[in-house]
């Protein structure tokens, strides 16, 4: 009887040390489906949204260019691989009619040293 029950304790110890926690993360998690057109351009605005209500600490006289314009360009362009501040410029030259969709670039691409 004693041999029956250590067959079935070492049967119970192959599962793995899978717990109820571990089981509901698996259930939790499902695949992604790829994004649609559609989603893009929510996630455009919305990261125009949020960056909307940050403070621009700049002096009013030498703003040329919107804040929340500078800052989607600049993550946009890091995320893509820029390495500094000239990349990122390029960045935004490259993808200006793309950016004009959903920034107001008033007085278009800010420069590197903007």
């Amino acid at each position: 009887m004693r041999h029956v029950e250590n067959l079935k304790e070492h049967a119970d110890m192959s599962k793995g040390f899978e717990t109820e926690s571990t089981k509901a993360k698996k259930g939790a998690r499902q695949p992604q489906k790829a994004t649609a057109a559609a989603e893009i351009a929510e996630i455009q605005q919305s990261l125009v949204k949020h960056f909307g209500d940050i403070k621009d600490p700049r002096v009013e006289r030498t703003k040329k260019h919107q804040l929340t314009d500078i800052l989607v360009i600049a993550i946009l362009a890091i995320i893509a691989g820029a390495q500094g501040w000239e990349d990122i410029e390029n960045y935004g030259i490259s993808k200006q009619k793309w950016l004009a969709e959903f920034l107001a670039l008033p007085n278009g691409i800010p420069s590197d040293d903007t």
